[in-house]
């Protein structure tokens, strides 16, 4: 996909459109296939931080021209929301990790559920909760600026978090934070299930915005679903959001085990990541010809 004249947002697509799990030889594919297909970014996943070489990343995607995005996450014994100090301390570090992987592959971007662990729990989350992921942050969001790396939170669904679910909450922990280099990673798939007003939010969200996926509400093809992305496109691309676009989708052909198990990918909603990235820039291509024809408008 050639990028069209006049709009500024580089677009990203998940490297697990394409592969099971990350791995060097994987990593290169994943970067060819986005790069073939348009993309300027690719998600590199830092959930197995002892299977990324931040050297052949750097060179595998400089080669393909293409440039890594990353997500991070915390684990039950590394959780920067425990109220439990060690537990804490290990989720501080865990992020740091993070980090320095991210600077070495040359990345300038790190998001994702960085707040707490990823998965249903079984109670809600508590005020300290809140406050310990909060004061963590800080730490964290002091040293990614040192290294020119934002860092985003993303906002999932009730069965994937019991900390943050809806923008208001996230602006709550933006507040509390108190850093200007941290910003809001926007999910349609979850806005789908938890917010009333997804236009609303994207409104409140836009002065933190620095990333929006695209995620259909089966997590399959973006192109065949229930939700409507023209609308929300129209209305980043009327408020001048220069962010990241990014697309994201599963499916059991494709999906490894570990992932599948944790966000609930039973079903084969794809046989191939190039029908997804064909059905992404589509959807990116035609929304923006339509605003920039005047035949689509922010409709609230």
């Amino acid at each position: 996909m050639e990028r069209l004249e006049g709009n500024v947002n580089e677009l990203c697509i998940h490297s697990y459109v394409w592969i099971p799990a990350w791995t060097t030889a994987f990593g290169r594919v994943a970067a060819e296939k986005a790069r073939a297909a348009g993309f300027d970014r690719v998600v590199v996943p830092l959930s197995n931080q002892e299977a990324i070489d931040p050297a052949a990343i750097a060179r595998i995607f400089a080669d393909c021209g293409v440039k890594p995005v990353n997500t991070a996450n915390q684990r039950p014994d590394a959780d920067v929301s425990s109220t439990d100090k060690d537990v804490r301390r290990r989720g501080i570090e865990r992020l740091r990790h993070a980090l320095r992987l991210a600077r070495d592959m040359g990345s300038e971007h790190v998001g994702g559920v960085l707040y707490g662990v990823l998965g249903k729990a079984s109670q809600p989350a508590s005020r300290e909760n809140l406050v310990a992921a909060a004061d963590s942050l800080a730490i964290v969001a002091a040293e990614a600026q040192e290294l020119e790396i934002r860092l985003a939170l993303e906002i999932v669904n009730r069965y994937e978090s019991n900390l943050i679910n809806t923008v208001a909450q996230a602006l709550e922990l933006l507040r509390m934070i108190g850093s200007p280099n941290i910003g809001l990673h926007l999910d349609t798939f979850h806005m789908n299930i938890e917010e009333a007003d997804p236009l609303g939010a994207i409104e409140q969200a836009l002065p933190h915005l620095a990333y929006f996926e695209l995620d259909q509400n089966h997590r399959g093809l973006p192109d065949r679903g229930a939700i409507d992305f023209t609308p929300m496109l129209t209305a980043l691309f009327h408020a001048n959001y220069a962010g990241i676009i990014g697309f994201e989708a599963f499916s059991s052909r494709v999906t490894g085990p570990d992932v599948a198990a944790v966000i609930g990918i039973w079903r084969d909603m794809f046989h191939d990541g190039d029908e997804v990235a064909r059905a992404g820039a589509a959807i990116v291509r035609n929304a923006y010809s339509d605003f920039e024809s005047g035949r689509a408008t922010v409709v609230r």
